[in-house]
Formats: C-alpha cells, sequence, structure tokens
C-alpha cells in the first residue's frame, strides 16, 4: 500500500470541538461517546454477518423509508423526473424510485460492514474495470484529481481508492468533519491506516494545489449543488450549480482528471469503474463526466438530495455564476416550468422582472377567464369544492415530463394555494397583476 504522506506537508483541519465548541459541556461529552460506542457497536454486528444478509436488511430498511419519509420520497422522484424526463416512462420512473431507497439502504449497512473487511475479504467485493487509465493519465509525474459522486459503497471506494494510484503516489480526499470530535478523529485515522489523506472541505484550495503539484491523487465529490458560489451549467440537461474546484485545479496544476463510478453487480459486490473526461478541464465538461458516470447505475445514486432545489425567496432564479467561457449553457435542453394563478376575476400576475430565458409558463384559470398571452398551456380549475389547491397542483405537476417549478400568484390568491405548494414541494412567490 503505497504512503499517504505526501512530499510536501499539508495542515491537517482542527478537530470539531476546536471548530464549534471550545469547551464543550459534560453532557456533550456523554453524546459523542455514546454515539461512537454506539456506531462502532454496529460496525462490529454487520461485520460478522454474512454480506447477502446485509444487503438484504438494507433492502428492507430502505423499503420502510421509502415509505415512511413521504418528502424524501417527493425529492426522489423530482430528481428522476428531471433526470430522466422523456427517457422513462412514469411507471418506470417509480419503480426506479423505490429501487433508489432499497440501494441506498443496502449500501449504508454494506459500507459499514466493509469497514470490518480485510484485505482478502475487501478484494472479493470490488472489481476495478479500465485501471490502465489512471497510469496513462500520471505519466510524466501529473498528479490526479478523481472526480466522485454520491453512490454505491462509499467505504469500499475509500478503501480501494489509494490502492488504484502508482506506488509512491500519495492520496486524498476531500470530506466535511463530523461534528463529533471522538468519531471524526476515529474516522481520520481510519483513512490513515488505509493509506488515504483527508482534506477538510473547510481547507485552503492553495493545500489541494500544493498537494496536486507534488504529484497526489486527491478525490472530489462533484454531483452535489455548489449554489452561488458555483458555475451555472447542464446536468442531465437541466441547468444547475456546479462545483467549480476540480476545474480550477485542474487548470492551475497541470493534474490529470478521471471519474470514478460505483455500481452494484451482485449482493456485496461492486464494479468500480474509471472514466475519461471529454475534452478541456471545465465545470461543464466535469458534470457531464459526472452524468455519464451516474448513468452507469442510476439505481446506486444517492438522489435523495435536493439536487435542483427551488429557491424559496427567488424560485425563478437558479443560483450560481455564469462560466468565464460563455458556453457552457449550450445543451440546457430541459426548461424549468412556472404556473401563473389567476385570481377568481381572471386577473393573471405579473411575470418576475428579471425573468431567466429556461422558463415556460403556464397559466391555471377559472372557468371562463381570458387566456393571457405567452403562456405554453392553459388549465382550468375547478371549484374548491371539487378540487382543493393541492390537488388541482399536483395534477399539474403530474401533467407533462418535467415536474412543476413554482406557482405565481396574486395578492388576492389566499393562503390555501401558499400552504399547497409547501406541501407540495413547490415553490412560491407573489406579484401583481399584469
Amino acid at each position: 500500500m503505497p504512503s499517504a504522506e505526501p512530499s510536501t506537508p499539508v495542515a491537517a483541519a482542527p478537530p470539531a470541538y476546536e471548530r464549534k465548541l471550545v469547551r464543550p459541556t459534560f453532557r456533550r461529552r456523554a453524546q459523542w461517546h455514546l454515539e461512537t460506542w454506539a456506531y462502532t457497536g454496529i460496525e462490529f454486528l454487520l461485520g460478522s454477518l454474512p454480506a447477502v444478509t446485509v444487503s438484504s436488511l438494507g433492502r428492507a430498511l430502505g423499503g420502510f423509508a421509502h415509505m415512511a419519509a413521504k418528502s424524501r420520497r417527493r425529492i426522489v422522484m423530482r430528481n428522476l423526473r428531471i433526470a430522466f424526463a422523456d427517457e422513462r416512462s412514469a411507471g418506470e420512473l417509480e419503480t426506479l424510485g423505490r429501487e433508489v431507497f432499497k440501494r441506498a439502504g443496502a449500501n449504508l449497512l454494506s459500507a459499514l460492514r466493509t469497514a470490518r473487511l480485510n484485505e482478502t475479504e475487501l478484494a472479493k467485493t470490488v472489481r476495478v474495470e479500465n485501471l490502465h487509465y489512471i497510469a496513462e493519465a500520471t505519466v510524466g509525474g501529473k498528479g490526479l484529481i478523481m472526480v466522485l459522486a454520491h453512490m454505491g459503497n462509499w467505504e469500499a471506494l475509500a478503501q480501494w481508492l489509494p490502492k488504484m494510484i502508482p506506488p509512491g503516489m500519495p492520496a486524498a480526499d476531500i470530506y466535511r468533519p463530523l461534528n463529533n470530535p471522538i468519531l471524526d478523529a476515529r474516522i481520520n485515522a481510519s483513512r490513515l491506516r488505509q493509506g488515504l489523506r483527508l482534506f477538510s472541505k473547510d481547507q485552503s484550495p492553495l493545500a489541494m494545489a500544493s498537494f496536486l503539484r507534488n504529484r497526489g491523487g486527491l478525490g472530489i465529490m462533484s454531483d452535489q449543488r455548489a449554489g452561488r458560489g458555483g458555475e451555472l451549467v447542464p446536468f442531465f440537461g437541466r441547468l444547475t450549480s456546479g462545483t467549480p474546484l476540480p476545474a480550477v485545479l485542474a487548470r492551475r496544476t497541470g493534474a490529470a482528471v478521471l471519474g470514478l463510478s460505483l455500481r452494484t453487480i451482485a449482493a456485496g459486490r461492486w464494479e468500480l469503474k474509471l472514466h475519461k473526461l471529454d475534452g478541456e478541464p471545465t465545470t461543464g465538461n466535469v458534470m457531464a463526466l459526472v452524468e455519464r458516470m451516474m448513468r452507469e447505475s442510476p439505481a446506486d445514486v444517492f438522489w435523495l438530495q435536493d439536487r435542483w432545489r427551488i429557491e424559496k425567496r427567488t424560485p425563478h432564479i437558479v443560483p450560481g455564476k455564469i462560466p468565464r467561457a460563455g458556453s457552457e449553457t449550450s445543451t440546457n435542453t430541459k426548461r424549468r416550468r412556472a404556473l401563473l394563478w389567476a385570481d377568481a376575476s381572471g386577473a393573471v400576475p405579473a411575470r418576475p422582472a428579471a425573468e431567466p430565458a429556461d422558463l415556460d409558463y403556464e397559466a391555471a384559470l377559472p372557468e371562463g377567464a381570458e387566456a393571457p398571452k405567452g403562456v405554453t398551456k392553459l388549465w382550468i380549475r375547478e371549484t374548491l369544492a371539487a378540487e382543493t389547491p393541492t390537488i388541482f397542483l399536483n395534477r399539474v405537476n403530474q401533467g407533462a415530463a418535467l415536474p412543476l417549478d413554482f406557482v405565481v400568484t396574486g395578492p388576492q390568491a389566499g393562503e390555501a394555494v401558499r400552504e399547497a405548494c409547501k406541501k407540495l414541494g413547490l415553490g412560491w412567490m407573489s406579484a401583481a397583476s399584469a
């Protein structure tokens, strides 16, 4: 196993208690110890069970979560509808959604079991494809950026990462420090023993760049939304904020970029596959690489995170920065849906002043109201006795391959519409009549 120490020292992240709580109370310390004991106990228990048993328990846990976690189920289905609009039927997406929960449960428990495996057992759990890409990418002493996504058994990925890179090349990963400093220190120590150094996500990118310049291999999770600090690029055809970190580090250090996907091939077994980056290291190309990785096994992807989250105060705006190249949005093919909710007289609210170019407006009208100009689809509302706002908005939401994103109402629309939007996970904003 190669050494995890880089040729130039990198400052370690301070423990969680130093960052957030200088003088923890006795109760807090006791809580940290109990959490650590519970985590260790579960690891030990699962490590003593066969892989098939652990996978079956995880699938059962995920199936229960699919039934009980209604809000998370809604997020998963919204993500899947955006990602696979016009590619899969509604029934196929429902089936995939259930499998996502079951696979997430199986991967979660399997990851805890994997932490207890020895080298021989670990070698039987993962099959590696395209390993020669790493040797090709690091010719001439280049550093290596490995783009990762939240999919599959992440413990198996963490343990295999330092085993795949050339001898003498240090391996590292970027992670979010745990709030429990005892458990955080335990995981850090375990990763170092496996040959994997951990960078806190709060550490300076300059330290990461130095690590790459000294021929390091750095794993970066790149599938989560990056908010206002990210770049606006297409992802599964829908505009979103992608992290610029892999592209920026690659351009500044000359490091090569590869992607790693992890898919389940049997209970307790996974395939780790390397993927090449197409084109130059831009954020748009990196996100295209992540999409290609996730398409290897959509059921193994952790779709429970709100990937295309709607901003509460400004639902018509996708937060992020326009890429410097100015051409990253050219493949943005999946437009967003907004609904203009007319009041009882038929007056339609005005569209937002800052109107993005990727919005299609539809209108919800009472019976007999005059259709407004510039809308792509009309919806006629029934009386409240026959159809509540929640039922009506759900009908609109399900009335197209892509989900409804937000609703614009006039000041007289009533609290019922706002509550319906909240219940269905839709954005909402109020505007004066046009």
